[in-house]
């Protein structure tokens, strides 16, 4: 299927650990940098205004709690208030 990454369990494990990375996105414009595979809320609840999949999903509207992590395969997110971890598998 496309869109669907498989990781091997090395790469699987590094993932687990953020060993890739992160963005941290605390503003509303459009982050389209990296492919990122997880959304976690920081410093309080974060408001999706769009996270756009590789599978078509789109977190748009939102509400991810303080301390949530929200897992898929998002090729852009934009905030509409908040703060979030934004842990990359690789650039975009």
């Amino acid at each position: 299927m496309d869109g669907i990454k498989k990781f091997d369990v090395k790469e699987a494990g590094n993932l687990q650990f953020g060993q890739v990375g992160f963005e941290h996105i605390t503003d509303t414009s459009a982050h389209a940098t990296y492919l990122v595979y997880a959304l976690k809320a920081v410093n309080g609840n974060a408001v999706v205004a769009t996270a756009v999949s590789a599978l078509g999903d789109n977190l748009s509207g939102v509400t991810i709690l303080e301390g949530d992590i929200i897992y898929g395969n998002f090729s852009s997110v934009t905030l509409t208030s908040g703060e979030v971890l934004a842990y990359i598998y690789k650039t975009a």
